[in-house]
């Protein structure tokens, strides 16, 4: 199975395409399904899950959930395989909260050169099940592999998403595992018998993003 694990919809601020189109371009780049990760937001989920029924792919319910230190936010978290959304701010409380749904905890971009965490990441890597190591939207390819390199070395499983925030960059990251069913997948995560793979976003994707933010975007979807 290939599930592209970090991708926002309309559901966020800064994403242009609609849960349905989402899930439709997973569909057609050959994905056997998507997790909806938008910023501090379950509301796309419903629509998510209902176009997955429709074209045929898995869709974990998830969320990017911003961690915040004395009223900043340093670092992001992906909450996979949810119920609900998360409400708690800090580290240790997000990731409480995430796994007492049954979830999974992911660090995403976790050695980006522009998003990294604002924390010592080693210090902080009980509290994540897994950490992304493939980032479509990372400016820097060699900032992956020192994501990659750094679980590795603390063998952590792996994990890849393309951080799409439209249709057109669906499926430039991803997630590979053995496995038949999102059960079985999130198994395989925990197991670190996943495989993250994708290639870079084009830059005029991450200006789609940037315009929709500010609500300059003239065709974001709902």
């Amino acid at each position: 199975m290939r599930v592209d694990l970090h991708l926002h919809t309309s559901a966020s601020i800064d994403g242009v395409h609609s849960p349905r189109t989402m899930v439709k371009a997973a569909k057609e780049r050959g994905l056997s399904g998507i997790a909806i990760t938008d910023h501090d937001s379950t509301s796309g989920w419903k629509q998510g899950i209902k176009a997955g029924k429709e074209f045929d792919v898995l869709v974990v319910k998830g969320e990017e959930v911003s961690v915040y230190k004395d009223s900043r936010v340093v670092a992001h978290v992906l909450g996979l395989f949810l119920n609900e959304a998360v409400r708690a701010k800090t580290m240790p409380e997000v990731a409480e909260d995430i796994h007492k749904q049954g979830g999974l905890a992911v660090i995403a971009h976790p050695l980006d050169l522009f998003r990294r965490p604002y924390f010592d990441l080693k210090k902080y890597l009980d509290y994540f099940d897994a950490i992304e190591v493939f980032n479509s939207h990372t400016l820097f390819a060699r900032d992956n592999q020192i994501a990659r390199e750094f679980a590795q070395k603390n063998k952590k499983p792996m994990t890849g998403g393309s951080d799409a925030h439209s249709k057109y960059e669906v499926g430039f990251g991803y997630t590979e595992a053995k496995a038949n069913s999102l059960d079985d997948f999130k198994k395989a995560i925990l197991k670190g018998k996943t495989s993250a793979h994708g290639r870079k976003t084009n830059l005029i994707y991450h200006s789609f993003s940037a315009l929709s933010k500010r609500g300059l975007y003239p065709f974001r979807e709902k």
